[in-house]
């Protein structure tokens, strides 16, 4: 093939190639990621039983506001990393009408009776449907939520059982 023929078609597809990179589409990577507080290990079973009494009276418990004695518990975390800075439980479950920041609903046999839970510390934080307690990690990578719960009577409290479930949603930061 001709030597001039040859540069001329190299020149040729060389501006082919040049014209179609002008033409093409610039292209946007967007990159993201996002570094959180790793989680703490519940100390003991997922599962916490709290019993408010086998023999609360229901005399005790006729007029509407009067209330059972509070029963202590807690719940524990363990190893916290050193990046976990507090831990924030989540409270939920069937809310009672009667102060939904405060009450839960008891699903048991007992009739006109709630169940309130707060914080036990020198707060006394309610923790009602959707409310939240923060605890700070302490130095020994653990988090101690003191907690305590009671009947609550709406009057005209009927013999029964009472019964319910809170959960409760960890997060950390």
């Amino acid at each position: 093939m001709n030597k001039k023929l040859c540069m001329s078609l190299l020149a040729t597809l060389t501006t082919l190639a040049l014209t179609k990179s002008v033409n093409a589409t610039d292209v946007t990577i967007n990159i993201s990621g996002k570094v959180v507080a790793s989680p703490c290990v519940l100390d003991g079973s997922g599962t916490i039983n709290v019993d408010l009494g086998q023999t609360l009276q229901a005399a005790d418990l006729e007029t509407a506001g009067s209330f059972s004695n509070w029963v202590p518990f807690t719940i524990n975390m363990k190893n916290c990393p050193a990046s976990t800075n507090n831990v924030i439980a989540t409270f939920s479950g069937a809310a009672d009408a009667l102060d939904a920041s405060r009450l839960y609903t008891s699903t048991g046999t007992a009739n006109n009776v709630a169940v309130e839970l707060q914080s036990s510390d020198a707060t006394h934080i309610p923790l009602g449907n959707a409310k939240t307690l923060t605890i700070p990690r302490a130095a020994d990578n653990t988090a101690v939520f003191p907690l305590q719960s009671r009947v609550w009577s709406k009057g005209n409290v009927t013999t029964g059982t009472i019964a319910l479930v809170v959960n409760v949603t960890f997060t950390y930061n």
